[in-house]
């Protein structure tokens, strides 16, 4: 039997690498100790080689690996979901410096392959992270197996198109599924530039990091980037405008780890006055908060957070808002370009995991707010960072939220290591997850992280459907423990 992370979460130093949730086709995996996330970071053998799963975009599923391994018999590579992705993969690892791509072609399949010399695999690797045009585990068995990958119009991609655009009052021919969160805002960000190909775009608030790469790193990408998300840098974005003349703004509402709002509405009369898209990523709220859409042109979302719930399947949507003065430029672009990559293997276990996402998510929030609430005046508690109490725009808040506690150098690594919640990346699961988000997501460039506000100490939390007073109680007794430190 799988175990139950409600009843059993993995914390514990011999859980390291385990999948989480038990399932073959997990995206989060145990690192139970503080250490252990270092090391996963530095590429320690003694962590990398315990990992029996990851999430998906930043390591390669043992089944994905092994279908690579006998693809690419002498040299290296990637599998991706459409000739499309493939080709988009090949432009950018020679834009970032790479001349040894080689386009694939697997007989029978949608997917295809993109071949290169093993020293230059880490630039593929950045795209298929950045962009997250991946093939799933399940795909990659699929193809192993001579089984035929089809992404076709089933009933079960019919009912989640659906779902979504119920979730922002709108009608399913404006939602478009992708094969993870990251393959929306990159197909987001290319429709935009498709539309004003010579204008840079601007990301408003610290975001999550492969959000930024895209507009820093992608051929033809310039950008401005405001950290802070405050009254202060929305005066800066409007006394850029005449000079850098944006062609859209993103941010996230939240933001993540911060949990920070931004004001919306004075966002969206900054872009409409000055000829501009609004994209939002609202991942972290929780899709059964209210929705954003009426205030932006694009919402982008990862389902595989709240959505799914499980843990277990990767997947994206993006939404365009029918009343936005952009919506018949992007629909005209997307009616062009858009293909769909998520598979129907993996869109079935969507729409199961799915049937129960408002009470389950409710169950979230509940359990979050409560924690929230206690956490702002426990003793060890430094600082807590939520939707509602870090702002005054928030009007739906998720299961996130983050701590620092006082004299974290020293009591982080205690409270992390003794904490009985499942200890991986990931978030809006079933079962309640900590991980050190900084660390993990920045960890090359903590202090730049520091600097926008995010402490390399902070510990990141997405509170489960689990009972609270459980909750509570595994979370106090190791903050207690470390009360006398503080």
């Amino acid at each position: 039997m799988p175990a139950d992370l409600l009843t059993s979460p993995r914390w514990k130093p011999e859980h390291l690498g385990l999948p989480m949730p038990d399932d073959r086709d997990a995206v989060s995996v145990c690192l139970p100790l503080w250490d252990d996330n270092i090391a996963y970071e530095e590429g320690d053998p003694r962590v990398i080689d315990h990992l029996r799963a990851a999430y998906p975009r930043f390591c390669i599923h043992p089944d994905v690996r092994q279908l690579c391994k006998q693809l690419f018999s002498n040299r290296a590579g990637l599998v991706f979901a459409t000739a499309a992705a493939a080709e988009r993969a090949v432009d950018y690892a020679r834009h970032v410096g790479g001349h040894s791509m080689t386009v694939k072609v697997i007989p029978n399949q949608p997917c295809v392959a993109v071949e290169v010399d093993p020293e230059e695999l880490p630039l593929l690797q950045q795209y298929w992270q950045h962009a997250g045009e991946l093939i799933s585990s399940r795909m990659a068995r699929c193809i192993l197996a001579d089984d035929l990958v089809t992404i076709t119009e089933t009933e079960a991609r019919v009912i989640v198109r659906q779902r979504v655009a119920d979730l922002h009052q709108t009608c399913t021919d404006n939602v478009y599924l992708f094969a993870s969160g990251m393959a929306a805002i990159a197909a987001a960000w290319r429709a935009i530039s498709q539309h004003s190909s010579a204008r840079p775009t601007c990301q408003f608030g610290f975001p999550y990091v492969d959000t930024l790469k895209i507009q820093e790193r992608f051929p033809q990408s310039s950008h401005t980037f405001l950290p802070l998300g405050t009254p202060t840098d929305a005066q800066r974005l409007v006394d850029l405008f005449p000079e850098q003349q944006f062609s859209a703004v993103f941010c996230e509402t939240p933001t993540n780890p911060l949990l920070i709002t931004p004001d919306i509405k004075q966002l969206r009369l900054i872009t409409q006055q000055n000829n501009a898209m609004l994209v939002i990523d609202d991942t972290l709220r929780a899709c059964c908060q209210q929705s954003v859409l009426p205030d932006c042109d694009v919402v982008v979302t990862s389902l595989t957070k709240y959505f799914s719930g499980y843990g277990n399947v990767l997947a994206g949507a993006m939404v365009l808002n029918p009343s936005g003065a952009y919506y018949a430029a992007l629909k005209s672009t997307l009616s062009a370009t858009f293909e769909e990559s998520l598979s129907d293997i993996d869109v079935d276990v969507l729409e199961a995991n799915s049937q129960d996402f408002q009470a389950r998510i409710s169950r979230n929030v509940r359990n979050a707010r409560l924690l929230v609430d206690r956490l702002r005046s426990h003793p060890a508690v430094a600082d807590v960072f939520y939707p509602g109490t870090n702002d005054e725009h928030e009007t739906g808040a998720g299961a996130v939220f983050s701590i620092v506690l006082k004299n974290p150098e020293t009591t982080t690594p205690i409270v992390f290591n003794k904490l009985r919640f499942s200890k991986g990346p990931n978030l809006g699961t079933n079962f309640t997850l900590c991980c050190p988000y900084t660390l993990l997501a920045h960890f090359t460039e903590l202090e730049f992280a520091e600097r926008c506000g995010a402490s390399r100490w902070l510990l990141r939390f997405s509170a489960g459907v689990e009972p609270v007073e459980e909750l509570w109680s595994r979370l106090v007794m190791v903050l207690d423990s470390v009360q006398d430190k503080s």
